[in-house]
């Protein structure tokens, strides 16, 4: 008897496209003794599947086989938003990414008086700074969206290691402007490059929803449970930001004419925040609790240094002694660096934290003591 593939996936909406007729596939060797078929490339994409991708098979009682994307009783979150003209358009944009966060697998944006060209600006932006939904379909008063990347299967390690490098590369280019050195980015450049880090950020927090959501799901990566993982990744995106101030006062201050030694003592400042920096990732990646518990050490000893910068550069001053900008400037990169090393911090805390839990027998999934978070918030830029 032939035996056939029959594709079986949710209903449609009645926009989507229609059913296509069956065609001939052949079969091929896979192994020694596996035989396998390949699907129609359209079908895939249209349901988001990938390489790693689960799909499901039932024979049937006729002697053909069932198909589906996902299990008979597994349906895709949906957040349906509905555009208010009444709220600033930036509204969209944020509950788009907080469905993402939450792990809306769909997003429907609905418009009463029909799509306007700013809410499909909008959608555009939130495909374009997310890993990664699609834009399905636009039609009348209804945009869908979809999730056609791997969601929750996507391993954290690789994804936080490769946020950590975008953030040292911009601190590292952040770097050479306190010397006077141009920035080889453009302002736009800068955006693009802290957008990725965003993206990075919100695709992680998305992954541990998902996997928060799993019955029965453990630790998702070797930083520790989940919110030692949201610390460093919170940490790091705040790094970023602080990157991007760092460039911009520094080149301002530089502008200033500054005294040379001054700049060789606020450059050695930045440095030592970035090596606490990837030091800190570092331990927290490994889990190294006594490396971990050192560089908290080392951060304090930043923090003494940035108090005595000011002091010995802006408070014991008199403002004539720099152009009122420079001053301004100083005052406000240094601050940023200040913020580097403390959020620094927090990634070694991370790592001491899954450190000792690590080396707990039999204890609760949680904590070994309050994170960052817990203890009144992140550090606020």
């Amino acid at each position: 008897m032939e035996r056939k593939w029959v594709a079986e996936t949710e209903p449609r909406p009645e926009t989507g496209p229609g059913p296509r007729p069956e065609g001939a596939r052949r079969l091929q060797r896979m192994g020694t003794v596996t035989m396998g078929v390949s699907l129609p490339r359209e079908w895939v994409g249209e349901h988001g599947l990938a390489v790693g991708s689960p799909v499901y098979l039932r024979p049937l009682a006729d002697g053909s086989i069932l198909l589906r994307d996902r299990t008979a009783h597994e349906h895709p979150r949906v957040a349906e938003i509905q555009v208010r003209i009444d709220r600033p358009r930036e509204h969209l944009f944020r509950r788009l990414v907080a469905a993402y966060l939450d792990g809306a697998q769909e997003f429907q944006v609905i418009e009463l008086a029909g799509l306007s060209a700013e809410t499909r600006s909008i959608a555009r932006a939130f495909v374009r700074r997310t890993v990664q939904p699609e834009i399905v379909t636009e039609d009348g008063d209804r945009l869908l969206l979809r999730d056609v990347s791997r969601g929750g299967d996507l391993d954290l390690a690789p994804l936080l290691r490769r946020m950590h490098q975008v953030v040292q590369r911009l601190q590292e280019e952040a770097g050479a402007s306190l010397g006077g050195a141009s920035s080889r980015a453009s302002p736009e450049e800068w955006t693009q490059r802290d957008d990725e880090v965003d993206r990075h950020a919100w695709l992680i927090e998305r992954i541990l929803t998902l996997h928060a959501a799993a019955p029965g799901s453990g630790t998702p990566t070797s930083f520790g449970a989940i919110p030692q993982v949201l610390v460093v990744v919170r940490s790091l995106e705040r790094v970023a930001d602080h990157a991007v101030q760092i460039a911009e006062h520094g080149t301002k201050w530089a502008e200033s004419s500054p005294p040379t030694r001054l700049v060789r003592s606020v450059t050695e400042f930045h440095a030592q925040a970035r090596r606490l920096l990837a030091d800190a990732f570092s331990a927290a990646e490994s889990g190294d609790a006594d490396a971990a518990n050192d560089l908290l050490d080392t951060g304090e000893a930043l923090h003494e240094e940035y108090r005595t910068l000011v002091g010995n550069t802006l408070a014991r001053r008199s403002p004539s002694a720099y152009p009122g900008p420079g001053i301004v400037d100083l005052a406000l990169l240094l601050q940023s660096i200040d913020r580097t090393a403390a959020y620094a911090q927090d990634i070694a805390e991370a790592g001491l934290d899954s450190g000792v839990r690590g080396q707990l027998q039999g204890g609760p999934p949680t904590l070994s003591r309050s994170s960052p978070v817990e203890r009144g918030g992140m550090r606020k830029r």
